[in-house]
């Protein structure tokens, strides 16, 4: 075991934030990230209109396929990449949320839902996600006030089947999740949970989420003893080669299952501007995952459940989603549009092509362990070009 392995299998006992105080590696990135964020443009947005239009996804609820409409608030921003963490790697809601001048009002807030809220048939896209680019449980970055007129008006809507919702564990507490369910005792919802990989080396270093895996099983008990828990997994953090990210995304998948998820997410990583996987993949030092990847997790997961597929749709959009060969990455990602639909892994059986050959060659490929590599990645980065 390596003297990181060793220290961060401490993190249970000791705090994850008093690691993050003494990692070299946490350290760094949290400097690169730093001078990442510094040069993102102030701007002066619209806080009485949403972020950006409603996005239209589709989802299997209860055994039918219906669309769900997706709408992003124009926040307060997420406090995580707010402090002096920075958030995660690959998260690029920050670029979009620096502005000028105070914090979102409650009007304001509700204004800009209003105003999205009334343009969307709920006849025709019964599912709905109302996501602020954080955590909704957050009484800073959503008012309390504003958090319950939202939620009150969603409940009144008789069209609306199910709500998604979105946190950090540590904004989860039995009271702030207890007011939810009372808030809309008739609809089906789901607490989104961004783990995005089980274990704590790897979220740490490779997504700098801040949070342990006990805290996560912590929020994970109050979700399910009330509501519903939906749980994101990412696919291919920075420093992770594609076999371990197969790997680790199978075991998070398994593990999000076993204790209580709902519905599973498996997000494959993107390249969104101002991060440090938009900087690493700039230089040679990351590529986001293949499709064949996304298949074979879905393909390999032995516990069967819920298991979705994100398509993409980022707020921002992203420069760089994962791929194929150009013959064969459209007629995959509408193999996953249709797996989505039907839950059915039987989508990809027929889908072949040449480049699954080199994918395969990849995965076999033996790369310097972790450390070395991590050592290795760190010394190429040059803070001057940021």
């Amino acid at each position: 075991m390596s003297n990181m392995e060793e220290s961060l299998g401490k993190q249970q006992n000791v705090g994850l934030e008093g690691f993050l105080k003494k990692s070299y590696y946490y350290k760094s990135i949290s400097k690169i990230m730093s001078i990442i964020h510094s040069k993102i443009p102030l701007g002066d947005y619209d806080t009485k209109a949403v972020a950006s239009p409603t996005n239209i996804r589709e989802e299997l609820f209860d055994g039918v396929n219906y669309k769900r409409a997706v709408m992003y608030l124009m926040s307060n921003g997420c406090e995580w990449a707010l402090k002096g963490a920075h958030g995660c790697t690959m998260c690029g809601h920050l670029a979009k949320q620096t502005r000028m001048g105070e914090e979102i009002s409650v009007d304001d807030y509700l204004h800009q839902f209003e105003g999205e809220f009334e343009k969307i048939d709920f006849k025709e896209y019964p599912l709905l996600s109302l996501f602020n680019n954080g955590s909704f449980l957050n009484d800073n970055e959503i008012p309390p006030a504003a958090r319950c007129e939202m939620l009150k008006k969603i409940n009144a809507n008789p069209d609306i089947k199910m709500l998604v919702l979105e946190t950090r564990p540590e904004f989860t507490t039995e009271e702030k999740v207890k007011e939810i369910k009372a808030l809309v005792p008739d609809k089906y919802v789901e607490i989104g949970v961004g783990l995005e990989v089980k274990d704590d080396i790897y979220r740490t270093i490779c997504v700098n989420k801040g949070f342990s895996l006990r805290q996560f099983d912590s929020a994970v008990s109050i979700i399910i003893n009330h509501l519903n828990l939906r749980t994101y997994v990412l696919l291919k953090p920075p420093f992770l080669t594609e076999k371990e990210s197969i790997e680790q995304a199978i075991e998070t998948i398994e593990y999000a299952f076993a204790v209580g998820s709902t519905t599973v997410s498996l997000e494959g990583c993107t390249v969104q501007d101002y991060t440090l996987v938009k900087y690493l993949n700039d230089r040679g030092l990351y590529s986001t995952p293949w499709l064949w990847s996304i298949v074979e997790v879905i393909k390999r997961l032995k516990t069967p459940g819920n298991l979705i597929v994100g398509l993409f749709q980022f707020y921002p959009p992203p420069h760089a989603v994962p791929h194929n060969c150009d013959q064969c990455s459209e007629r995959v990602i509408e193999s996953f549009h249709q797996y989505n639909r039907t839950l059915d892994v039987k989508v990809f059986d027929e889908i072949t092509c040449e480049c699954k050959k080199k994918w395969e060659e990849i995965l076999r490929e033996k790369p310097l362990p972790f450390e070395k590599r991590l050592e290795m990645i760190m010394r190429e980065i040059n803070t001057s070009d940021l």
